[in-house]
């Protein structure tokens, strides 16, 4: 009872998660309930606990989804050509537009670690985003040419997490609706990126 039909099953999964994310976003892990996603979603309280049974199954497939989603973001940084500098100024656009057309991504985001601090059992949602993310800053950095002038001795695990740090201090401006600061912020960076190569 309460369990959805087979042929529909993948869609509404992706749809449970595409609401809860942004009831997420919006409102907090605290601020959201079953209910408030159940009813976005435009599913039953059974068929959303068919699903996941709680929460935090919800807050944690949300964490996946993401990690997912930025696979082609950062596989759109590698094709943009092979050296670091193009490839961080494609990634930071990247991102940019990612916080203008979909900004419940980047509002989760910015609102896991709080989360974590209080609801440790979403932490192995939020892990595997982190470790995702990271994952796909060092392989960005390790196969692009012409890194040494913008590393200038650093270890490849510590520019990716620099520049991991970086980008979260931007989508936190995105998530504030303070794109225009996003902007000038990313450009800054990319300034120091393109005086690295040109020295």
């Amino acid at each position: 009872m309460g369990r959805p039909a087979d042929t529909d099953s993948t869609d509404t999964r992706d749809r449970i998660i595409q609401c809860a994310r942004e009831r997420f976003a919006a409102e907090g892990f605290e601020g959201t309930t079953n209910r408030d996603i159940a009813d976005l979603a435009h599913v039953s309280s059974a068929a959303l606990y068919h699903y996941f049974p709680s929460k935090a199954d919800i807050y944690i497939a949300v964490c996946e989804s993401i990690a997912e989603s930025f696979t082609s973001v950062f596989d759109q940084a590698k094709n943009s050509g092979p050296t670091l500098e193009v490839r961080l100024t494609s990634l930071f656009g990247e991102v940019a537009i990612l916080g203008d057309t979909d900004p419940s991504v980047v509002g989760f985001i910015t609102g896991i670690s709080a989360v974590v601090r209080k609801h440790p059992e979403v932490s192995r949602g939020a892990e595997t985003f982190g470790q995702q993310f990271r994952k796909h800053i060092i392989e960005l950095i390790d196969t692009s040419t012409e890194k040494d002038p913008i590393l200038q001795g650093a270890t490849t695990a510590a520019f990716a997490d620099l520049t991991s740090s970086i980008l979260a201090g931007l989508g936190r401006m995105s998530a504030r609706g303070d794109q225009k600061r996003h902007v000038a912020a990313a450009d800054s960076f990319l300034r120091l990126i393109r005086g690295a190569v040109r020295n």
